[in-house]
C-alpha cells in the first residue's frame, strides 16, 4: 500500500464564513480569462454578444489543424493522435490544466486527456466528467519503487505486466489484479495513488503541450476502475507535492483572494481540517505571511497549501499594495483623536 502523506484524513470542509461584502469585492477584482477574449473580440469587431467558454466545440477542421502544427513542433505527438478527435487543445502557459479539467467535468466528457513534455506522456482517462485514472507507458516513470503488495508476486509476472503497460499503457497494477497475482482493492488504490503521484509532476512542469481526446473506446480497458469528482482528484494530486523549487517565486506579503467562482467550488472540496483551517483566513487583506503566522505554520508550509488553492483556481494572489484600505475614519472619531492628542 501507498505510504502515507501525512495529511490529516479528508473531511468536508467547515469554513468560517466571510462576509457578503468580501466576497463579493474579492470577485469583482478577478478578471477572467473569458472577459478579456469577449473584450479583444468586441474590439476586432466580432458582432457575438456573449463571450462563449473557451472549451465550447469548434469545427473538427480548426482541431485537427492547430494540432497537426502543435505535432509538427511538439515531441512526442504522433500525427495519428494530433488529429483523432481533438476537443481542445494548447499550451499550459495558456490553457491550465485546472481550467482543462474543469472542461472535463462540466461538459461531462469521455476520453482522454494527453499531456506532452520532455519525458514519456502522460494520459488522464476520464469517463462522463469524473476521473477514471493517469497513466503512461513508461512504467519507471509511472512506479519507479516496488510497493509492499508486489513483494510475494513473482518478478517475472511483474515484468511482464510492466511490460504490457509500456505497449498499452495500462496501469500494470490492474493487469496483476486481473491475473489474481494480487488482491483487486489494494490494486485500485495503488492505480489512484500512482496516477496521481505521475500528474503530480505536472502542476510545477515549466512547458506542457495538453489536448483532449473526445472518444469513449479509449475507455475499453478500464470499464471496471471506480472514477472520481475532477476536484477531489486534483486536490489528492497536489496534497502529493513536496517541493515547490520550480514554482513561480512565493511573496510573503502576497494577499489570497478568492477568484470569482473560487469560494463556491471550496464548499464543495472534501479538505483536510488544515486547510479548511487555512482556507478560512481568505478574506482579501490577510497576507500569506499573516495566515501563516495566525496559524502557527512556517512559510514553506503555508506556500504548499496555498499552491494547491492557485493551482485549482480557487484563489488568486495580489501584491500587497492591492489590499482594501481601512475604512475612513468618521468626523466624530477623528475629533476625539485630536482632542486626546491635545490634552497631553
Amino acid at each position: 500500500m501507498p505510504e502515507s502523506t501525512g495529511e490529516p484524513e479528508p473531511t468536508e470542509a467547515r469554513l468560517e464564513s466571510s462576509s457578503s461584502e468580501e466576497s463579493d469585492r474579492a470577485g469583482n477584482r478577478s478578471v477572467s480569462e473569458e472577459d478579456e477574449l469577449a473584450a479583444q473580440a468586441s474590439a476586432s469587431g466580432d458582432t457575438a454578444t456573449e463571450a462563449p467558454d473557451w472549451w465550447t466545440a469548434q469545427p473538427a477542421s480548426d482541431w485537427a489543424q492547430s494540432a497537426q502544427s502543435a505535432s509538427d513542433t511538439e515531441p512526442g505527438i504522433t500525427k495519428e493522435t494530433a488529429t483523432a478527435d481533438v476537443y481542445f487543445c494548447g499550451h499550459t502557459s495558456l490553457l491550465s490544466l485546472n481550467r482543462a479539467l474543469q472542461a472535463i467535468a462540466k461538459e461531462k466528457l469521455t476520453g482522454a486527456l494527453r499531456a506532452f513534455w520532455d519525458r514519456e506522456s502522460i494520459e488522464v482517462l476520464a469517463q462522463d466528467g469524473e476521473i477514471v485514472f493517469a497513466t503512461t507507458r513508461d512504467p519507471d516513470l509511472y512506479c519507479p519503487d516496488a510497493p509492499a503488495v508486489l513483494a510475494n508476486v513473482d518478478a517475472e509476472i511483474v515484468a511482464n505486466a510492466r511490460a504490457r503497460q509500456s505497449e498499452t499503457g495500462t496501469p500494470f497494477f490492474l493487469t496483476l489484479a486481473r491475473q489474481e497475482s494480487i488482491a483487486r482493492q489494494p490494486a485500485v488504490e495503488l492505480v489512484q495513488h500512482y496516477g496521481q503521484r505521475l500528474f503530480l509532476q505536472l502542476w510545477t512542469a515549466p512547458r506542457v503541450w495538453i489536448m483532449f481526446q473526445k472518444n469513449a473506446e479509449l475507455l475499453s480497458d478500464a470499464g471496471d476502475v471506480p472514477t472520481a469528482n475532477v476536484d477531489d482528484w486534483a486536490l489528492e494530486s497536489l496534497r502529493l507535492v513536496q517541493s515547490l523549487d520550480q514554482s513561480p517565486s512565493f511573496e510573503p506579503t502576497s494577499i489570497p483572494a478568492y477568484t470569482r467562482d473560487g469560494y463556491d467550488r471550496i464548499q464543495k472540496l472534501k479538505l483536510t481540517s488544515d486547510e479548511a483551517q487555512f482556507a478560512s483566513q481568505f478574506n482579501g487583506t490577510r497576507s500569506a505571511q499573516q495566515i501563516a503566522k495566525n496559524l502557527r505554520l512556517d512559510l514553506k508550509s503555508a506556500h504548499l497549501m496555498l499552491f494547491r488553492f492557485l493551482a485549482l483556481e480557487i484563489v488568486e494572489c495580489w501584491p500587497a499594495s492591492t489590499a482594501t484600505k481601512p475604512e475612513s475614519k468618521s468626523v466624530f472619531q477623528r475629533l476625539k483623536e485630536s482632542i486626546g492628542r491635545g490634552g497631553r
